[in-house]
C-alpha cells in the first residue's frame, strides 16, 4: 500500500474494481444471452457478433467461445472454429476436451500432425479416456509411416476395452485397421490374427479376405492367397484388384493360362489398368507370343 494511502482509500478502489468487472461480468453475460436468442431463431451472423462482443469484454469467457466455435463448425468453417478451441485451451491449458475439439476440427481439415497433437494432449492429461478417441488417435497415427507402432499401441487399447458381449461390426472393422497397421509393421502373422477374427466378426467383408489374401502372398502362402482373393471376388464380382492380386498369385505358381484369365477379367472390369496390361505381357513374352507382348506392353504406355 503506497505511504500517502490510506486503508480506506486502499478498500475504496478494491471495491470500485470489483464493481468495474461485476459490471463487464453482467455486459458479457447479456451478449452471451442475446447470441442464444439470435442463434435459435437462425440469425447466425448476428449471433457471432454478440458473442464476439462477450468475448470482447471479458477476454477469459469461455462460453462464449464454446458457442462461437459451434456456429463456425456448423457451417463448416473449420479455420475459425480452431482459432476458438485454440483460444480456449490457452485459458485452462488443462481442459481435456478442448483438445479433443480441437483435434476433432483439425482432423477436419487434414492437419494430422497438429491433430495428432491435440490427441497427445488430450491424453497425457486424461490417460483413460473412451476408446472411441484411442481409435481416432489410431486412425490418425496409421497415416503416418514413423508412427505405426504408436498407431498399434492405440488400436490395442481399444482392444483392452472392448468385452465379448460388447463385440460388434464395427469391432471388426477396428480389428482390420490394426492388422492393417500390423502389417505395414511387418507383424504378418499377427495381422492375418487380426483379420481371421475381424472375418469371424462379419464374414461378408471382401475387403477383409483381400487384405487377407495380401498377408499370405506376402509370406509366399500362395494357396491360402488364392482362397481369399477367390473369396473377396465370390462376394464382389466387379472386384478388379482381387483379380488381378489372384492373377499375380497364379503365376507364381505357374499356372500362367489362369493367371491370364484373372488379368483379362480384371481388365473387363477396369480396362485402362496399365499395371494389369504389363503382367499380361510378362506372360505372353515367357511364352514366346512376342507379337502378342508387344500388343499389351504398347497399352502402358
Amino acid at each position: 500500500m503506497p505511504a500517502n494511502e490510506s486503508t480506506e482509500q486502499v478498500k475504496t478502489k478494491k471495491a470500485a474494481g470489483k464493481g468495474i468487472a461485476n459490471k463487464l461480468q453482467a455486459q458479457a453475460k447479456a451478449n452471451l444471452t442475446e447470441g442464444d436468442e439470435l442463434k435459435e431463431k437462425g440469425m447466425l451472423a448476428e449471433s457471432i457478433e454478440s458473442y464476439q462482443k462477450a468475448i470482447e469484454i471479458k477476454p477469459d469467457y469461455t462460453q462464449p467461445l464454446i458457442k462461437l466455435a459451434k456456429i463456425y463448425e456448423e457451417q463448416e468453417n473449420w479455420a475459425e472454429a480452431a482459432k476458438c478451441y485454440q483460444r480456449m485451451i490457452g485459458l485452462k491449458p488443462a481442459n481435456t476436451n478442448g483438445y479433443l475439439q480441437l483435434a476433432r476440427v483439425l482432423r477436419k481439415q487434414n492437419k494430422i500432425y497438429g491433430a495428432i497433437a491435440a490427441y497427445q494432449q488430450a491424453i497425457e492429461i486424461k490417460p483413460d479416456l473412451p476408446p472411441r478417441f484411442y481409435r481416432q488417435y489410431g486412425d490418425l497415427l496409421l497415416k503416418k509411416q514413423d508412427s505405426i507402432a504408436k498407431a498399434i499401441a492405440a488400436y490395442k487399447k481399444v482392444i483392452e476395452s472392448t468385452t465379448e458381449e460388447s463385440k460388434t461390426e464395427n469391432t471388426a472393422s477396428l480389428y482390420a485397421k490394426l492388422a492393417d497397421a500390423l502389417v505395414k509393421h511387418k507383424s504378418f502373422d499377427e495381422a492375418i490374427d487380426y483379420y481371421q477374427q475381424a472375418i469371424a466378426l462379419k464374414t461378408d467383408n471382401e475387403k477383409f479376405y483381400f487384405a487377407l489374401g495380401n498377408v499370405y502372398a506376402k509370406q509366399d502362402k500362395l494357396n491360402e492367397a488364392i482362397s481369399n482373393y477367390q473369396r473377396a471376388i465370390d462376394l464382389k464380382a466387379d472386384y478388379d484388384t482381387a483379380y488381378k492380386n489372384l492373377g499375380d498369385a497364379l503365376k507364381k505358381k505357374g499356372q500362367l493360362d489362369n493367371a491370364i484369365k484373372c488379368y483379362q477379367k480384371a481388365l473387363e472390369i477396369k480396362p485402362d489398368a496399365k499395371a494389369v496390361y504389363r503382367s499380361i505381357g510378362d506372360i505372353l513374352l515367357a511364352q514366346g507370343k512376342e507379337g502378342e507382348a508387344l500388343q499389351c506392353y504398347r497399352q502402358v504406355l
